[in-house]
């Protein structure tokens, strides 16, 4: 017997048409990806029923179950976008004429739940090859700092997988993306139409509280559903002025009612798409600043500072309600995700 070698891991994802059904003729994408994590979420039922000794647990029975996977990715521009419309649920509009720019807003549609769509996804550990069906993502979170790559780190409540010693079609060999990671360093932070160039690191979190639904006669969820979206993320800036935006002077917008246009823009300096840079985007049109905070804790001050999105037409397809985000990213794809 051999060990296996974690280096031969890797990802596919790929919408399905019928939920918690794999499509076979659809066409997997490969995501680059760290720290990936399967787990089986199996209940136990204990039968502590009394029996005249001075015992807790006399047996324990399967109950129900449902299985989670995350993993940690960089932001490549090219597949990144499945991540976000996995999260956000709404329509690709594509324009341009290459580079492309794909907008993707939150999917508002009562008829359907507002369900984004959901996924199979095929995580090969090394060893053996594990198929989940029905994923929906839970959340989606950003995390960037000007000494690092940009990351993200995604999960996902899907169904009990289904595991074999080869890839179920039409996951295959994989191919993944050939473009940039994007670096940190190269991010932009505007508030309110300013560029702040003092800000260190930062998250942007977009959550769905994601969770299993259960009925009589099976064991596996009837359906991972998707709740309402919440947007949420934090600053560490330096404080390079005596009146900071957030906790000094009469405008200190972290303490008092006042939402600011927040877009925060990846952008990869090393693609080579004929001078339009490729980029991952988030606009936050009403973005409230709170719990700012001054720490003394290195050589220079620095002030935190953290914010929520509030929801806003702005940012949601038109005639369909209200959002609190919505995404730009460029690439050199045609096609919608």
């Amino acid at each position: 017997m051999a060990a296996y070698l974690v280096a031969n891991s890797y990802l596919g994802i790929m919408p399905e048409v019928a939920r918690g059904t794999l499509n076979t003729g659809g066409t997997p994408v490969y995501i680059p990806v760290t720290a990936p994590q399967v787990t089986p979420m199996q209940t136990f039922l204990r039968d502590e029923a009394l029996r005249g000794s001075p015992v807790m647990v006399y047996d324990q029975v399967q109950g129900v179950r449902h299985d989670e996977y995350d993993a940690k990715f960089y932001l490549f521009a090219d597949t990144f976008p499945n991540l976000v419309k996995a999260i956000l649920g709404g329509t690709d509009t594509v324009t341009g004429a290459g580079p492309y720019t794909h907008n993707i807003k939150l999917l508002n549609n009562a008829a359907i739940g507002s369900q984004p769509q959901s996924y199979s996804i095929m995580d090969f550990d090394g060893a053996n090859y594990f198929t989940l069906l029905g994923a929906q993502a839970d959340q989606l979170e950003i995390s960037f700092g000007a000494e690092a790559a940009a990351e993200s780190t995604v999960k996902f409540m899907t169904n009990p997988y289904t595991s074999g010693t080869s890839a179920t079609a039409p996951f295959s060999t994989p191919n993944p993306s050939t473009v940039h990671m994007i670096p940190a360093w190269d991010t932009t932070i505007t508030v309110a139409g300013t560029t702040y160039t003092y800000i260190q690191d930062g998250t942007l979190t977009l959550a769905r509280k994601t969770a299993p639904i259960f009925t009589m006669g099976a064991q596996a969820p009837y359906q991972n559903f998707a709740g309402p979206i919440e947007v949420t993320g934090k600053f560490t800036a330096v404080v390079n002025s005596l009146t900071d935006p957030w906790s000094t002077g009469s405008g200190a917008t972290a303490l008092t009612r006042s939402p600011q246009a927040l877009v925060i823009t990846f952008t990869d300096p090393n693609d080579s798409s004929g001078g339009t840079q490729y980029s991952v985007s988030f606009t936050m049109t009403q973005a409230q600043f709170q719990n700012v905070k001054r720490t003394r804790g290195k050589a220079y001050t620095e002030v935190e500072v953290e914010f929520t999105a509030n929801a806003d037409a702005t940012d949601a397809t038109s005639g369909a309600g209200y959002s609190p985000i919505q995404a730009n990213i460029v690439n050199a794809t045609l096609t919608a995700y």
